[in-house]
């Protein structure tokens, strides 16, 4: 399956998320007001996913989607990856370049997210061939385009 993710104007605008032929599935909206978090939501509205970055010690990310739980810790090393509690998925990917892979517990490359050009301007491809997961990897998609946004406009120290 194949999605794209536009964000708007800045950060806080919020993203929406696309199908291959430029149809909106889900709205990520985001919520500034004491932490900085993000809803998901299908086409009838209904919430999908909660994103919330933590800035309490350390900084990261936790998701609650499909009955599930989960910490994402940003990790800087030679690649960029989100050290993910409550998973056995592993993301990893380059910064710079914003081109990503998650991998399953066998090393098997089970979605890869990278910039683009998208019919809507500059966003995210992401193509997801474990569909039964696709909430929860497209919300860490959207970690990885917040948190380069957020690294963008002030360093996050690490």
């Amino acid at each position: 399956m194949k999605f794209f993710i536009k964000r708007g104007a800045a950060c806080v605008d919020g993203f929406t998320i696309y199908n291959y032929n430029a149809e909106p599935l889900y709205t990520a909206r985001v919520d500034a007001s004491s932490s900085l978090r993000i809803v998901m939501t299908d086409s009838e509205n209904q919430n999908v996913s909660t994103i919330k970055f933590n800035n309490f010690v350390l900084n990261y990310f936790t998701i609650r989607c499909s009955r599930r739980f989960y910490a994402l810790v940003p990790c800087i090393n030679k690649q960029f990856s989100f050290a993910i509690y409550g998973s056995t998925f592993r993301f990893i990917g380059n910064l710079a370049d914003g081109r990503f892979s998650m991998l399953n517990s066998n090393g098997e490359v089970i979605m890869t997210q990278k910039k683009c050009w998208t019919q809507q301007g500059e966003g995210y491809e992401v193509n997801i061939t474990e569909g039964q997961y696709h909430i929860f990897m497209l919300s860490v998609a959207l970690c990885a385009d917040i948190y380069i946004a957020l690294t963008e406009s002030h360093p996050i120290p690490t």
